[in-house]
């Protein structure tokens, strides 16, 4: 029961915090097949029973990454790092804990993310397949200047409806990433190349329907009034 309040609390807290923003809350989930319930349901025991009732604010510089996600990790340097290497980009940031992953490739402007989480909090689980340009550590910059790759899948099929991967346990992990990199080369070859142009259309496409992110909080009176936040209001403009 307070493991199913705290999940309630905390994806409220989030929508609320976001306005459902797609790279904020969570996405609808895509192609590859679902973790086994029973492991699904044991992490979530496993978390509550040990861990506590909240997400800690800073993670331990010394956390151990978990089993699932170093061999996730693994298979996308062996799977997606010879690809996008091919391409001129270099490895940037490899940084694996216990319940994420984050792999980031550059060239020049642009770069390739891959990141992912099994925290508790964020079951069912996922990892996505990002393209960006600028400045990938600015949360502002890299929430509205980059695009998932099933989102360039839009461009060239609007009914497209998928804009992130389940994340896989065990035997489905190299199965799903394979599936994500031929997704990369199908949707990303141009962007992998240079050619932004699809990328700038995907981003376009995607901004264009979102709205900044929401401030709530009280004025002279008490009462409270939500406004929009000033920055994101900036970067809808300039980047839709």
């Amino acid at each position: 029961m307070a493991g199913e309040t705290l999940n309630r609390g905390f994806r409220h807290l989030i929508k609320f915090v976001t306005g459902g923003q797609e790279s904020a809350s969570k996405p609808p989930q895509a192609i590859c097949k679902p973790l086994g319930v029973i492991h699904k349901i044991m992490r979530l025991f496993d978390f509550f029973k040990n861990k506590g009732k909240s997400k800690p604010e800073k993670q331990d510089r010394n956390e151990k990454p978990s089993v699932h996600e170093l061999t996730f990790a693994q298979t996308i340097l062996d799977i997606i790092g010879p690809t996008v290497e091919k391409h001129d980009f270099v490895l940037h940031k490899k940084e694996v804990k216990q319940y994420s992953t984050t792999i980031i490739w550059r060239k020049k402007k642009q770069y390739i993310k891959v990141n992912s989480t099994t925290y508790p909090t964020d079951y069912p689980y996922y990892y996505n397949i990002v393209l960006g340009e600028g400045e990938n550590d600015d949360f502002f910059e890299y929430d509205w200047n980059s695009v998932a790759i099933l989102a360039l899948a839009r461009v060239a099929n609007p009914d497209t409806d998928v804009i992130s991967y389940d994340f896989p346990d065990d035997d489905k992990v190299k199965p799903s990433v394979e599936t994500a990199h031929k997704h990369l080369l199908a949707y990303g070859e141009r962007f992998l190349d240079g050619d932004l142009t699809t990328f700038y259309a995907a981003r376009k496409m995607i901004n264009k329907d979102r709205e900044p992110y929401k401030i709530r909080s009280p004025d002279k009176d008490g009462n409270y009034l939500t406004t929009d936040e000033p920055k994101s209001v900036e970067q809808k403009k300039k980047y839709s």
